[in-house]
């Protein structure tokens, strides 16, 4: 039986233009496999050097953050857990990451989305560049980078950057813990 939902899931994968998934734990040795991983699969696309690059440092920007800023997992000894999948798609690539964060810091997320989802491309640059130059973020005790690295992403995606956040039902804190999804396309 396990063969035949694996058989489903790699065409489904195909046929949805999947490059790369990921889901487990996550660590500076796991991050780095996969970003030689993913590095590879785009030099066998023969993928072009600029996109290739925001490619990969999207997807490095999307999976670091998912390792800093997920709780450690109950039944995970305290491990940090996150998804992560890269797809083509009509000639763009697609980034989309997936990590538990807790539910106190929602607001505080939206907070720093919401108004990105707003703004132009022009004024993504230029809040990315007053941001660059903003020494209070380095105060800021949950996010060192204080929304640069939305920013970042804003910036880099040709299309808007899209988050949901939803509610879990596989863990087994689920009154403390929701789902975060964000996407970039390159």
């Amino acid at each position: 039986m396990l063969i035949d939902v694996f058989t489903v899931f790699r065409e489904e994968a195909d046929a949805n233009g999947i490059v790369f998934y990921y889901s487990g734990i996550l660590s500076q040795n796991v991050i780095k496999t996969m970003g030689d991983s993913l590095k590879q699969k785009l030099q066998i696309q023969d993928e072009s050097g600029a996109r290739s690059r925001k490619v990969f440092s999207t997807f490095i920007e999307m999976i670091q953050n998912a390792m800093h800023y997920s709780p450690s997992t109950p039944d995970s000894e305290g491990a940090k857990e996150g998804s992560i999948i890269v797809g083509r798609e009509n000639g763009k690539y697609f980034i989309i990451c997936a990590n538990f964060i807790e539910k106190q810091f929602v607001p505080r997320i939206r907070e720093k989305l919401d108004p990105i989802l707003q703004m132009s491309a022009e004024e993504i640059k230029q809040a990315y560049r007053a941001q660059l130059k903003n020494e209070q973020h380095s105060e800021d005790s949950i996010s060192k980078g204080a929304g640069l690295g939305f920013l970042t992403l804003a910036r880099d995606s040709i299309e808007p950057i899209e988050y949901a956040i939803r509610e879990c039902v596989s863990t087994n804190d689920e009154d403390q813990l929701s789902c975060f999804y964000l996407k970039a396309t390159i």
